[in-house]
């Protein structure tokens, strides 16, 4: 205890004065979940920040400036000045997802940036100057857009008026240059005119009213349309003078979103593990009052895995941390309040003297905004080019890593649904037909013989199970426990258990015996009992559709932890077997030890330099299954194992594994309804991947040339190299005609 914080030594005594309590185990889990959670972030008023910007290389520190100190959920910029690059506005607003449309004049164009915490889908709008986002805040969808109407273009009506359809509730901010007494200006032009009958019309307010926004008049020409009640929110320009606009900051009080923190937590491990070394005896004690029954030593893995997720959370401390966003240093703060200065006291005496004094500082002023990026980047090169190779090779990656893009919807049948709860029922309804069994046809012999092999060992009888078990290999020592724990990767995901790898690999070494005591119990069964055969699935986008159809989303398995090992144990046994059984080809590489997707790369590189020798083409067809893991077929692998000689443990334990699996889908917390997966491998064991791989280990032998078939898992390469005595014209035709027969 003497290397631990005061804090720290608070909390583990604390811990201890809880565990020297007389109730059970079960009970004390089930205080330390209720008593600490994770607390949950305060929320604040939804504020948007629209700025007519003029020239947005000029203006760009100011805007950074305002971001820092009112932290806006969502920004509309107008007139950007110039054509500029998204990749600029996503480097300075990285906090935010931004959204990009060129104007029609050299001073148009406009940008909708919507905070990453807020869902929102782009609408898709072919008319320049104007940007429109979906976004959903308190479960209500929004239409939020942006634009920009030149003072010689007409207002895009029609447009507007769409976008009024697309939901009940619209907010539209703009730079419209439109004039009209009903928002205080003291003038009125054909715009004004036709935007106030709109108004009227679709019911919509100007929520800042009278709210001065341009430093040329005494007018409101920047405004902020909704259908909120002006009562309920508030508007008020900004003291930012770079443009000739003023910024308008408007607080919408009925819509809530989280505040701009996020909650931070800090485990303290050290004390995680001493607590388990001292209640290793309790643990022991609690394994002993359980009889060696499937039933029971499951059981007790289960109390475990409570007890572990609980222990957790009252080592657990949780900080709020401000997000961190786009700023710029106090000396770069103090240069703008001169350029402010500077630029109303020219707008006042338009004097020669101070135009060039103004534009002196303004160059002064871009360049210490690039040192200060520069100056950012050589930090960040400096940390990344670390003494600890690890260090830099962990930032390449994410740097290189093409992040998923969020999805806000899903489509499905050319319906939209947009909803976290509409979204969950079409995955849902999508995932029950994935993973539904077809008919078998019972007058065909390999389904029949399928079939019955199967009900034989899934209903299989409890003494007859342990019989053949007792008689396996399927029985492991400490060690293999230990080996097999360092195995693991050190994630902090969870499944349903909420116990993560780390957890696990931060057990104490004296857990390892009850561990191979508890493991070598339930393989004496082939037991799996349902909560371990239940998965936490999320679901990943694989396309650039913010409102992906179904069938591009790639599904995530998380399974219980000790349901992992449990499966990585079964592995040595069966990876022993396989190998000695030389059942897998040499051109698979894939989920199989010391091959990787470099062996198969090499080899089809070697196949092809020495086509190039003799100056021949190889072409190669490249195959990639469709949810292949999806259709793994429980039958057909179990007859395809026993008709290798598989053991009859290995059946009976397999059997067990995939009858009566399921799954639950979680999209943003909201969690989907039982799921059964009647066939397929769980995408995120360990397992999968090795029994699709013998499913299809005679796959290679389908084509005319097996040497020249690489697969690595479900992806497979044929080259074909032709004849080296044919002319090229006879040797495309050869290919091709390979290519039609093994097609």
């Amino acid at each position: 205890m003497h290397d631990l914080s005061d804090i720290q030594k608070q909390i583990g005594i604390e811990t201890l004065h809880d565990c020297c309590w007389t109730c059970s185990i079960s009970e004390l889990s089930s205080y330390w979940q209720q008593q600490y959670r994770q607390p949950e972030i305060s929320c604040k008023c939804m504020s948007l920040l629209h700025y007519n910007i003029r020239h947005f290389y000029s203006n760009q520190a100011e805007l950074i400036d305002m971001v820092n100190v009112f932290s806006p959920n969502i920004i509309s910029l107008n007139e950007l000045g110039t054509n500029i690059p998204k990749k600029i506005i996503n480097q300075l607003l990285f906090s935010y997802n931004v959204y990009l449309k060129e104007g029609t004049n050299s001073h148009g164009g406009v940008v909708l940036a919507v905070d990453k915490r807020l869902s929102c889908q782009q609408i898709e709008i072919n008319e320049p100057n104007l940007i429109a986002v979906r976004i959903r805040i308190d479960n209500q969808q929004f239409v939020v857009a942006s634009i920009y109407s030149p003072p010689t273009d007409q207002l895009p009506l029609t447009t507007m008026t769409k976008l009024v359809s697309e939901a009940k509730n619209v907010i539209i901010a703009g730079d419209l240059n439109a004039k009209h007494p009903d928002w205080d200006c003291l003038q009125v032009n054909t715009k004004g005119r036709e935007l106030a009958n709109w108004l009227i019309q679709h019911n919509l307010s100007v929520l800042n009213n009278g709210i001065k926004s341009s430093l040329r008049s005494n007018t409101t020409i920047d405004l902020v349309i909704s259908g909120e009640i002006p009562e309920t929110s508030e508007s008020k320009s900004l003291s930012y003078t770079g443009s000739d606009h003023l910024p308008i900051l408007t607080k919408f009080f009925r819509l809530n979103v989280l505040m701009d923190k996020h909650l931070v937590p800090r485990t303290y491990w050290k004390i995680y593990s001493s607590i388990l070394t001292v209640l290793i005896d309790q643990f022991k004690d609690e394994q002993e009052n359980y009889s060696n029954s499937a039933n029971s030593t499951h059981n007790w893995f289960l109390i475990l895995e409570q007890f572990l997720a609980a222990l957790k959370l009252r080592v657990t401390i949780w900080k709020e941390v401000k997000r961190k966003r786009p700023s710029i240093s106090p000396s770069l703060q103090v240069l703008l309040r001169h350029k402010h200065y500077l630029q109303n006291r020219y707008r006042h005496s338009r004097f020669e003297e101070d135009r060039l004094r103004l534009r002196s500082w303004n160059v002064i002023v871009k360049r210490e905004f690039q040192a200060l990026k520069q100056r950012s980047w050589e930090q960040f090169i400096l940390n990344v080019a670390s003494p600890n190779p690890s260090s830099f090779w962990r930032t390449v990656k994410k740097l290189n890593k093409k992040k998923s893009v969020d999805f806000s919807a899903v489509t499905e049948a050319n319906i939209t649904h947009k909803s976290p709860v509409d979204i969950v029922k079409c995955l849902s309804h999508h995932f029950t037909e994935r993973h539904s069994l077809s008919s078998l046809n019972m007058t065909n012999t390999l389904d029949k013989e399928a079939d019955e092999l199967w009900k034989l060992f899934s209903s299989a009888d409890t003494n007859d199970i342990e019989l053949v078990l007792t008689q396996s290999d399927l029985k492991f020592n400490e060690q293999d426990i230990k080996n097999t724990i360092r195995s693991l990767k050190n994630k902090s995901s969870s499944g349903f258990d909420q116990v993560s790898n780390k957890m696990i690999k931060l057990l104490p070494t004296h857990y390892h015996g009850m561990l191979t005591h508890a493991y070598n119990v339930l393989f004496r069964y082939a037991h799996w009992g349902k909560e371990w055969k239940m998965a936490r699935t999320i679901c990943l986008n694989k396309s650039d559709n913010p409102a992906p159809m179904t069938n591009q989303l790639r599904p995530i398995s998380m399974l219980p932890t000790f349901s992992k090992i449990y499966e990585r144990l079964f592995l040595i046994g069966f990876n022993s077997w396989s190998s000695k059984m030389n059942i897998l080809p040499l051109q698979q590489s894939g989920a199989r030890p010391h091959q990787a997707t470099t062996s198969r790369v090499n080899c089809l590189l070697e196949q092809i330099t020495q086509s190039q020798r003799y100056n021949s083409f190889i072409p190669v067809v490249y195959i990639d299954f469709l949810q292949a893991f999806d259709k793994l077929w429980h039958q057909g692998l179990l007859l395809k194992l026993k008709r290798l000689d598989c053991s009859s443990s290995y059946l009976v334990w397999l059997a067990n594994y995939f009858s009566n699996r399921s799954l639950k889908i979680d999209y943003g917390g909201v969690v989907s309804t039982l799921i059964n997966v009647e066939r397929g491998a769980p995408q995120g064991s360990c397992l999968g991947p090795v029994m699709y791989v013998i499913s299809h280990h005679d796959l290679p032998q389908c084509f005319e040339n097996p040497a020249y078939v690489h697969a690595y898992v479900d992806d497979i390469a044929i080259a074909y190299v032709p004849s080296i005595y044919l002319k090229p014209k006879f040797q495309v035709v050869e290919i091709e005609k390979r290519i039609n027969n093994d097609m």
